[in-house]
């Protein structure tokens, strides 16, 4: 029985902190799709592109870099913006997405650790 809650909570933080803030960010820079299932799976194809041009151009020009073009250009193609839209669809979406993480925190539906120090012994 809370396995299916589970999904619903991992379900709504994902959309909370990952569609929304690309659906507003959509909206802002008046994209040509602003779906919100469009956004969300806009985001998991940029992270898709951002690795692999990390992989292929990441040698040439060092892998964050090849990684941010990657993404943006990804974004580009799937919601229908210019590159300068589609950057202040990142930057915008970022914001976003820290409010949103920081409404979970706040709620206490995801707790913020602090991060351990690997010991080697």
């Amino acid at each position: 029985m809370t396995l299916h809650y589970s999904w619903i909570l991992g379900l709504l933080i994902l959309t909370l902190v990952v569609a929304i803030p690309m659906k507003v960010g959509a909206h802002l820079v008046s994209a040509q799709h602003t779906g919100i299932i469009r956004c969300g799976f806009a985001a998991f194809v940029g992270l898709l592109g951002g690795i692999l041009a990390s992989l292929i151009f990441g040698g040439i020009i060092g892998p964050s870099l090849a990684w941010i073009l990657g993404f943006i250009l990804s974004i580009r193609a799937m919601l229908g913006t210019t590159f300068l839209g589609a950057i202040g669809l990142m930057l915008v979406a970022w914001l976003v997405s820290l409010l949103g993480f920081w409404f979970l925190v706040r709620f206490g539906l995801f707790v913020a650790s602090p991060v351990t120090p690997a010991v080697s012994i």
